[in-house]
């Protein structure tokens, strides 16, 4: 496990316990990469703001005009679905293919975008879950129609996209795809899950399983070192150049109300957060502008049920102001 946080004018803490792999013996280390999940979503929204900014696409662009060559038999209803619809899950789309669809998609491939399109023609033609705009459904399948939509345009894969409007200007150097690491090595975390009848196991790269299909990029397959998360997640809570204010109020604002942005989940004390899991890690974010907070915990044990208190109790301790019931680093 490991967690840092940071204040405005204060320098950066971070805490690291544990192995990268079970019964190795090897340390984790301070620049270690972790698989951040589903807080990749807040990445593939800002990364739809950058290129708004750039007057490339709008966020009211929609499915039906973006993906007709892509998908041309897609459900009507999902048709006038935005960019705003699909990042705060207000399309009406299911949350994932069928698991049998699901897990035809390869988990290691160059690039996805061939992938990508045939999910996104498979995603368009399953029934909606509701109306578009009143129902909240959770959905990664939003998310990669999102990337098809990007790659559409742009000509570009959403992993191009991303490093080129997000992770170098952000300088976000340690930022990369999948389970981090090298097959054969422990030079990085190992993801970890429960196996029936045999407990705890590592999963380490190079092994049939490591990660989600690659298509899933857009919702959640993004990994970085934590000085860089805290990078990132600086630039929401300060409202950085990277963006203009309208954007960055646009990305933390439920457009259709709730309590979902575009890759946000917004608090009721306006703080926004984002949790990510591939069930072989698990991950929390918290940005707090009022007090200046961003803080990150995260683990290479997938058993939310056991980790996810312990992420939440250490987003929560860095949220309080000093001096009052604060731990020292």
């Amino acid at each position: 496990m490991a967690a840092a946080s940071t204040r405005r004018g204060s320098p950066n803490r971070l805490l690291i316990d544990g192995e990268r792999q079970l019964g190795t013996g090897v340390a984790i280390a301070e620049n270690d990469r972790w698989h951040l999940g589903s807080i990749t979503k807040s990445m593939t929204a800002t990364l739809v703001a950058r290129l708004v900014e750039a007057a490339v696409v709008h966020w009211d662009d929609t499915a039906g005009d973006a993906l007709r060559d892509v998908a041309p038999q897609m459900n009507d209803a999902y048709r006038p679905a935005t960019f705003r619809h699909l990042l705060s899950h207000r399309a009406g789309l299911q949350a994932n293919l069928p698991l049998p669809e699901f897990d035809k998609f390869s988990r290691t491939i160059a690039d996805a975008r061939d992938e990508r399109r045939a999910f996104v023609r498979l995603a368009l033609s399953l029934a909606p879950q509701g109306p578009l705009s009143t129902t909240f459904e959770y959905s990664n399948s939003g998310y990669v129609v999102v990337g098809a939509m990007l790659e559409a345009k742009l000509g570009k894969s959403w992993e191009e996209l991303i490093k080129a409007h997000l992770f170098e200007p952000l300088g976000l150097a340690s930022a990369g795809f999948g389970a981090p690491g090298r097959a054969g090595a422990i030079d990085q975390p190992a993801g970890h899950a429960i196996v029936p009848g045999a407990g705890l196991k590592p999963f380490p790269v190079g092994g049939r399983i490591t990660d989600n299909p690659v298509v899933l990029g857009p919702a959640g397959r993004v990994h970085m070192n934590l000085n860089d998360v805290l990078h990132y997640l600086t630039a929401h809570r300060d409202g950085t150049s990277l963006l203009t204010g309208n954007s960055w109020r646009t990305l933390h604002t439920p457009p259709f109300g709730g309590e979902y942005a575009l890759g946000w989940g917004v608090r009721k004390d306006g703080a926004i957060h984002h949790s990510g899991s591939n069930m072989l890690w698990y991950a929390e974010v918290l940005v707090d502008a009022t007090r200046g907070v961003a803080a990150a915990a995260v683990a290479n044990d997938g058993d939310m049920t056991r980790v996810a208190p312990a992420l939440a109790k250490v987003l929560n301790e860095a949220a309080v102001p000093p001096g009052v019931g604060e731990r020292p680093p």
